[in-house]
């Protein structure tokens, strides 16, 4: 096997079912062990069928019935998540050692928080799988020494509408399971995943309000890729978005994920890498995706906070899939813990630095300078499975390349953040967002007279094609100092807050993934088909 090593609540509606972890294995073979012993547990779907089929929303919520009879259950305690559209519980489990059942406790306990989300795309069934796995092994007393320092979130089957839309030719391309998986899509249509920003979605929106109960340290979103055919088990990434604080940018690039990348390497004989795809016609290169926001993991990383994206790769075995997934989150999970101290030093002063205005808003955003690197280059064969379609399988064998490599973004412009954002006449849909957000603000309850600038639009663009029910906007102009009379009522943003990034995602109209480009403010802009207003709404708030 060729490794190659580079050097450098309200929580929806809280209700709590009751209930529901031990010992980390110092090497590959007592994980074995350990696992072994877990399987003395109820199996999983895709444990039960020999790796043909994955579990519906039913069957992931009996399986968590069924850990309550184990040995250490009581680590283990059930809550809501939120709602889907069609009324399906998103189940949350939060995890402890002793058990803590309260936001309040949790944070008490000053331990270090994970939140692991999975199933956000339903024809990706990875993850909902090996949560299940590892719910199962804590219940059964695996794991204590991450209990000992850390409180675990596990979110099994979020896209739950999506899931049970179980179709044979759903992904058929991906290897297996045969049994068909669910949709991208929730059940109105829209990809979760790009919903971080825009925030139509009910799943979306639970998932960001436990951001800000629980207010987790390390966040993983659970996928997987059938994009470029590669010679890894797993890719993965780190926020994309430019706009994440300096620091924890490069400790989760520089230290974190390569910890993670050898730990798994060294324990579980898995190739791991930076996510991407390969491009370019003339010289073939290695490419990450996006940075804008509206991407989960993207988006966290604007709240002081470290994200992990987790992509398996969609022509290895089912089977596979699933084992590397966990394996990726237990090393995910060890790697935190064995620098927590550094972690919460390091959100801390993120959050310290956005209070005080120490922050820079970066746009005009593309892909950095190239760098040279060894990637694995796969091939595969394609199988005609009847009642599906061709299925795209990875030979075992791979090819070492030294290519270009782009895995990160870069903001070739920037300005200071102002003291804060005026919306004068805000719209309910656009209070909501930004509460939901967790962005704090104030309304004022007189007239006050400010310094300010004021983005002079010279040129509004609307995208032709829909995309998730919006044409997206963009906005060019130029900004014009003036001294401005903010009336009663207007929304005041600080730019003095922990959530500073955000919020000026949010807010700039230079942004480029912000409410704007999802139409908050279209009916400021546009009060009819043919005319549009002058300024941008959001005013920069510069002085008294």
């Amino acid at each position: 096997m060729v490794m190659l090593r580079r050097v450098s609540c309200a929580v929806g509606a809280v209700s709590t079912i009751l209930w529901f972890a031990g010992s980390v294995m110092a090497n590959p073979q007592q994980a074995e062990t350990q696992e072994a012993k877990a399987m003395d547990g109820p199996k999983t779907v895709a444990e039960a069928t020999g790796f043909k089929k994955t579990s519906t929303h039913v069957d992931v919520l009996a399986f968590l019935d069924k850990l309550r009879g184990l040995p250490q259950a009581a680590r283990l305690h059930r809550m809501t998540l939120g709602k889907s559209v069609e009324g399906r519980e998103l189940p949350l489990l939060v995890v402890a050692e002793p058990p803590l059942t309260s936001p309040q406790a949790v944070r008490e306990s000053g331990k270090l928080r994970i939140f692991v989300n999975a199933n956000i795309h339903a024809g990706e069934v990875e993850g909902k799988e090996a949560v299940q796995m590892l719910l199962r092994e804590i219940a059964h007393g695996g794991h204590a020494d991450f209990l000992r320092h850390a409180v675990l979130f596990f979110v099994p089957v979020f896209n739950a509408d999506g899931n049970e839309r179980f179709d044979k030719r759903n992904r058929a391309s991906q290897n297996g399971p045969d049994g068909g998986v669910g949709i991208r899509p929730n059940a109105d249509g829209y990809d979760l995943n790009r919903d971080f920003i825009k925030l139509d979605t009910p799943e979306a929106r639970a998932l960001v309000r436990a951001f800000g109960v629980w207010d987790p340290h390390v966040f993983m979103d659970l996928h997987t890729t059938n994009g470029s055919h590669h010679g890894y088990h797993l890719t993965y990434a780190p926020s994309l978005a430019t706009n994440v604080d300096p620091a924890l940018r490069d400790f989760n690039r520089k230290l974190f994920l390569p910890d993670i990348r050898r730990e798994t390497s060294k324990r579980h004989a898995f190739r791991t890498y930076d996510y991407g795809n390969f491009a370019g016609r003339v010289e073939r290169r290695w490419s990450t995706y996006d940075h804008r926001p509206r991407f989960g993991t993207n988006c966290f990383g604007l709240r002081n906070r470290i994200a992990v994206l987790s992509e398996a790769y969609s022509c290895i075995s089912f089977e596979e899939r699933i084992k590397v997934t966990r394996a990726f989150v237990i090393e995910t999970i060890r790697s935190a813990v064995a620098h927590r101290a550094k972690i919460v030093e390091l959100t801390a002063a993120a959050d310290k630095r956005a209070e005080q205005g120490g922050v820079t808003f970066g746009y005009a955003s593309r892909l950095e300078d190239a760098w040279q690197d060894d990637v694995l280059v796969g091939s595969v064969k394609r199988v005609r499975i009847e009642g599906a379609g061709i299925r795209v399988v990875a030979n075992p064998d791979f090819e070492t390349k030294r290519m270009p490599v782009q895995v990160a973004f870069v903001s070739d412009k920037s300005l200071d953040l102002p003291q804060a954002w005026a919306i004068q006449a805000p719209s309910e849909r656009a209070i909501e967002a930004l509460t939901i957000h967790g962005i704090a603000f104030e309304r004022l309850s007189e007239p006050r007279e400010v310094g300010a600038e004021v983005f002079e639009i010279t040129k509004a663009s609307t995208a032709r094609r829909e995309f998730q029910k919006h044409n997206e906007r963009r906005f060019e102009g130029k900004w014009v100092a003036k001294r401005l009379r903010l009336g009663k009522g207007t929304l005041l943003v600080s730019a003095r807050h922990r959530l500073a990034r955000l919020a000026a995602q949010l807010l700039e109209p230079q942004s480029e993934d912000s409410l704007a480009t999802w139409n908050y403010f279209d009916e400021d802009l546009f009060p009819d088909e043919k005319n549009r207003v002058p300024d941008f709404p959001v005013i920069r708030v510069t002085g008294a």
